[in-house]
This record gives C-alpha cells, structure tokens and sequence, in this order.
C-alpha cells in the first residue's frame, strides 16, 4: 500500500492534563515503551535536562544514570519554561509542538536558551507518541523495482499513477511538469494583481512585507480563491483533482468556492520586514503532526521559478524522519531544488522540510492550496468558521512578523 497517511492520534481526542494526572496516568506506560529509545535520542543530541514548570508545579525530564530518560517532579540547573495548564496540556498531546506553544507566546524560557527548549521536540515526540528520533543514514530512497529513485525526477499528468505515488511517499515532494497552460496563468496572475491592489494593510485578510526600498506591500492574499474565478475553474478541474488520488489514501480537496483555500504570493526581491520567505520549516511545525499528517500542500507556478526568482526547496525523505520542525544543521537527507515553468505545480507533504529563496534578480508569483486526509471513524473535528480561521491565521503572521530573522538563522540558511 503506497500512503502518506502517519496519523496516530484522533482528531477530538484531547482531554485535560495536569501534571499530577500526566505523571500518575499517561506518563508510566509511555516511558516503559519508549524511555530507552527517548534517552538514548537526548544522549546523542546532547540535550540538557528540560523542566517544565506549570503554576507553581515542576515537571523535569532528563537522561538517568541508566541512560533511559526519565520524568519527575522538581526543577533543574538547565532549561527551565514556563506554560500555563492548558499549554502543557496542548504540549504533552502534540496540539501544540515546542515551537507552536513559544511562538504563539504560551510558552516562556526562564533559563538556558530558546534553542535548548525545541531541540527538545523530536525526543518528546519519541516519548509521547513512539516516533523513532532519527539517526542518519536510516533512510534510504528505492524507486518501484527496488532500484535507486532519481531524486531530480519530474512527473507529468500522462505518467504511470503508480510511479507518481510512490515517489511522493519516498521523497514528500513532486514536480508536475505543464498541469495548466501559460494562457490560465497569466489570467490567475491578472487576478491576483486585481487582489493586490484592492486588499488594505489591517484588513485581515492578507500578509505585508517590506521591501530595502521601504515599500510595504502584501505578500499573500488570504482566500484568493474568492476572487479568482479563473483559479476556481482550475482547482475544480480533473488536473487539479488527480493530484489526490496518487497514493492509496483518502484526501480530500480545500473547497475551492469555500473560505480560504488558496493563497496568492508575490514574493518580490529585497524583503527586509514581515512574512515572505521563511527558511526549511515543516508545515505541521506549530503542532498536530500526529493527527493531520501528512496533508498535500500545491503550489501552482503562476510564474517559473528558478534561484534568480526564489524557487521552492525539499528535503527529501524528511517526512518520514522524526526531526526538528526547523531547520536542517546535521540532518544527512538530500535537499532537493524544484525549479518550475510556468503552470508547473509542486506538491509536499505537510511534513516534508521545505523552503524559498529570497528573489535574487526577479519576483515569483505562486498560488498554493491542498488537500487533507479524510477523517476516519473516531475522529470528532470541530469546524471552525471562515471568520475565526482568518482571525487565528492574522495573529500567526503578526507573530511571525517579529520572529521573521530569528526563525530564519535558527532554521539555517536558504542554501540547496
């Protein structure tokens, strides 16, 4: 069965943690299945020991004389953080990764360094959820005769299905060559600049950056399926649609006549300010890898994009690989350039390491949407409204708006 279907947790499956039922409850099994494994990661990371302090109580995880890691109750010398009950509770149920609770401001480090907190993050999750932490050298890429699998390979719509779905679950990524005419392009590209033009910098509904010439302009139009009526014909058609359909999972498509299921980017060259280019991250890097992954993200080039004008990078295989959410230091996997031509499209699984570089000489525009893995039975999903989606979407980029050069040195550089 080729999937891309890593889901271990339900959605609707959260209670409320404390650290008396955390410790006395969920924590005892977990660490007789995986406190060898976790510390035997801590160990060969370096970790210091992580105490999570919680109203006035204190939870401390550390590497024992045994070398297995252990929990218990009492601060540490080292990395000490500081969360509120249902912060911890989000942390301690992958709601909330290390990095989602820091940089949605639930989450405070008290002592020792941000960095120390969230290379934290692959260990918890080996703990918590019996994901492997990731040694190098374990991956290994084969196409569907056991050979080895050209990383560079491009796909077309005409290709054999099969062989399109089993390099994304070995890879994370595709390149699809010529899905949609130069000709509906330049149609997306005249609506986006009607976007552009029309969208206002507190409206809500759009990112802004700013330039080395001082120009604030904005860098992503929310829900540019609203106003597109070219690109809703596009995501309606069967080219778009069989994108879901390579491996043997479920997806389900963003509704292209509901809400904001895609996105326009202009990412133009010199961007000093704000939300634009952001180096390798994974799209689950807020948290909920363990209930939503892997989703399929698609960027149509609605220009070619190649280095001068800030192309689209993978890691190959990282989705697979239980590994920082940010950046790439010491990581073996390849990294993989997926320059395009316009109408080409690119896939990437919400787990998958990925970046863009900078425009260099010439502006990109890109248009993104996806689909989502179906629910399954015990899943109980809370719809939230369009409203209220855009309002939490606002405040991420606001944040991001003042972590934008520290996220971007901590997660390493744009280079392939």
């Amino acid at each position: 069965m080729t999937t891309v279907d890593f889901r271990s947790r339900f959605d609707g499956d959260t209670v409320a943690l404390d650290i008396d039922r955390f410790l006395d409850d969920e924590l005892p099994p977990l660490l007789d299945k995986h406190a060898v494994e976790a510390g035997h990661a801590a160990i060969r990371l370096g970790l210091a020991p992580l105490t999570l302090e919680v109203e006035g109580e204190a939870l401390t995880l550390a590497v024992g004389d045994d070398g297995q890691l252990d929990a218990r109750r009492g601060s540490t010398d080292a990395v000490v953080v500081e969360l509120d009950r249902a912060a911890f509770s989000d942390l301690v149920q992958d709601v909330a990764s290390t990095f989602g609770a820091q940089m949605m401001g639930r989450a405070a480090v008290v002592r020792g360094g941000l960095d120390q907190f969230l290379e934290w993050e692959p260990v918890l999750r080996c703990l918590l959820d019996g994901r492997p932490v990731y040694e190098p050298g374990t991956i290994a890429f084969e196409d569907r005769n056991g050979g080895p699998l050209d990383l560079h390979r491009s796909f077309s719509l005409d290709d054999d299905p099969a062989d399109i779905g089993h390099f994304l679950a070995e890879a994370g990524y595709l390149h699809l060559e010529g899905v949609f005419t130069e000709e509906e392009m330049a149609a997306v590209s005249a609506e986006l600049d009607g976007a552009i033009a029309r969208a206002e910098r507190d409206d809500g509904a759009s990112w802004w950056a700013r330039t080395s010439q001082d120009e604030w302009y904005p860098a992503r139009i929310l829900g540019f399926n609203q106003q597109s009526p070219t690109l809703r014909d596009l995501l309606r058609s069967e080219r778009f649609r069989s994108i879901g359909s390579f491996t043997d999972d479920t997806f389900v498509q963003r509704d292209p006549d509901v809400g904001d299921s895609a996105e326009g980017l202009l990412k133009k060259i010199g961007v000093v300010e704000g939300f634009s280019d952001v180096s390798w991250h994974k799209d689950c890097s807020m948290g909920g890898h363990t209930r939503h992954c892997c989703g399929l993200t698609v960027g149509i080039s609605v220009t070619g994009a190649r280095r001068e004008n800030g192309e689209l990078g993978a890691v190959a295989g990282s989705h697979r690989a239980n590994v920082p959410v940010l950046g790439v230091d010491g990581l073996d996997l390849p990294r993989v350039p997926l320059p395009t031509h316009t109408g080409d499209v690119t896939v990437h699984c919400s787990c998958t390491l990925h970046m863009s570089r900078p425009p260099e000489s010439a502006e990109r525009r890109v248009v993104y949407s996806g689909f989502g893995l179906a629910a399954r039975p015990g899943d109980h999903r809370v719809e939230l409204d369009a409203a209220e989606i855009r309002r939490q979407r606002h405040a991420l980029s606001t944040q991001s708006e003042h972590v934008h050069g520290s996220l971007s040195e901590r997660a390493g550089s744009f280079d392939l």
